[in-house]
């Protein structure tokens, strides 16, 4: 079978039936809701779930033990650059990586899909609407 699709929203809009909601990811892409499955497209192949399939959504805020190790280790890394400078600035570097790693993953959308052992994640420029769109296409 020959695929001339080259990945464009207009072929992933086509994907899905009855358009209901669109938005772009902070991450680069987009996610497209139709009202019997959403089309999640991050630039390589687009993943599509029937909504039947959704077992559970959520919105994951910012995963705070991270954030608070992450910090620690900063704090660590600065109370022992007396000691050693060298060591105590890969401390405070790595907690700074670290709490930037974990500021970025913020607001992801948790999809729980049957067939799959991961839940999909996704990181929406606006979550709540995303996140309240979805419920209503669950609920309907």
């Amino acid at each position: 079978m020959d695929d001339n699709s080259d990945g464009t929203t207009a072929d992933i809009a086509s994907a899905v039936s009855d358009e209901r909601y669109t938005c772009t990811l902070r991450t680069g892409g987009t996610v497209v809701l139709g009202a019997d499955r959403l089309v999640v497209d991050r630039g390589d192949e687009p993943v599509v779930v029937e909504l039947d399939d959704v077992v559970e959504v959520s919105l994951q805020d910012i995963d705070w033990f991270l954030a608070v190790m992450s910090a620690a280790l900063i704090g660590f890394g600065l109370l022992s650059l007396d000691r050693s400078l060298l060591l105590g600035g890969a401390f405070a570097a790595a907690g700074a990586v670290s709490l930037a790693l974990t500021y970025r993953k913020r607001y992801a959308l948790r999809i729980q899909v049957t067939g799959r052992a991961d839940p999909l994640r996704c990181f929406p420029a606006d979550p709540q609407t995303l996140l309240a769109e979805l419920e209503q296409a669950l609920a309907d």
